[in-house]
């Protein structure tokens, strides 16, 4: 099954909901950062919580969803942009998580455009999983009732599954709303039991926990990092000359890794020389 999202509405207007599938893409990056265990696992989940922050993007947004583990000490970073391309890193390639899968730390999201933040929002993660720390963030922004799942299964570092789903009651008729919130909960909680693909089975089929559900778009998601030979010439040459300098006569080239994808950039001693050259005329004129 190919890494998608589904977006769609329960009931009529019951409820919208988000439904991700996200394997493929976290596959890719535990296999670019060779995380196993735990590490695995828990950078799965947090690429599914990227794409579900991502869901209602749109144009050139994008988010950026970040965890600084205190316990285990540990680094995620996964970027989503509006047509669906997420990148992702993990450090460090093995951790231990405590047990049932919490950890401790903080959690980032920032929602921005090129050159301009849009939001930015930070949530402590204490002793909780991603699901609940992304449950309790997603509670802290809004005042619309949710049921979020975050599912994922490791096997000797390879992603068996990842995704989940987000369902966000849609508001109600005046005076009904104490009703309409406890309805929605006795109705919709048991979908936090289901498997990914029993999930995705009952999605294809139209129905969820016997209510009508309406497929209303659906998303490819796939890995896309924006590095490139021409970034990294340009962030080279954006550096002081002092810098590029001394990189010429102490290395003769310069290398730049990505984070992302791991790929090395080479920059050839003659390329240094001509962003050598067009720093010395800038500063002439």
């Amino acid at each position: 099954m190919a890494d998608k999202i589904v977006r769609g509405i329960l009931g009529g207007n019951v409820a919208r909901v988000l439904a991700v599938d996200v394997a493929g893409v976290a596959e890719q990056a535990c296999q670019l950062h060779e995380l196993r265990g735990d590490a695995a696992k828990l950078a799965a989940e947090s690429v599914v919580a990227s794409v579900f922050l991502a869901g209602q993007i749109k144009g050139e947004e994008r988010v950026s969803f970040q965890l600084q583990g205190s316990n285990p000490v540990c680094a995620f970073i996964g970027d989503v942009d509006a047509s669906g391309g997420v990148r992702a890193r993990f450090t460090p390639g093995v951790v231990t998580v405590p047990e049932q899968g919490r950890v401790e730390g903080m959690l980032l999201v920032i929602k921005s455009l090129p050159g301009k933040e849009l939001y930015r929002g930070v949530t402590a993660v204490e002793s909780e999983t991603i699901e609940e720390a992304l449950s309790k963030h997603l509670g802290g922004s809004s005042q619309v009732d949710t049921i979020l799942c975050i599912r994922a299964e490791v096997d000797d570092g390879h992603v068996i599954y990842a995704g989940g789903i987000l369902i966000e009651r849609l508001p109600a008729d005046p005076g009904r709303e104490l009703e309409a919130s406890a309805e929605f909960i006795v109705a919709f909680d048991p979908v936090r039991e289901m498997t990914i693909p029993a999930l995705f089975d009952a999605i294809g089929a139209g129905e969820l926990e016997g209510v009508s559900f309406q497929v209303l778009e659906e998303q490819p998601i796939k890995w896309r990092c924006s590095c490139g030979q021409e970034r990294v010439e340009a962030v080279i040459a954006s550096m002081p000359l002092t810098e590029l300098t001394a990189m010429l006569q102490e290395d003769g080239q310069a290398e730049v890794i990505c984070h992302f994808c791991n790929i090395a950039y080479q920059v050839s001693g003659a390329k240094l020389e001509q962003m050598i050259l067009a720093h010395a005329s800038d500063d002439m004129n």
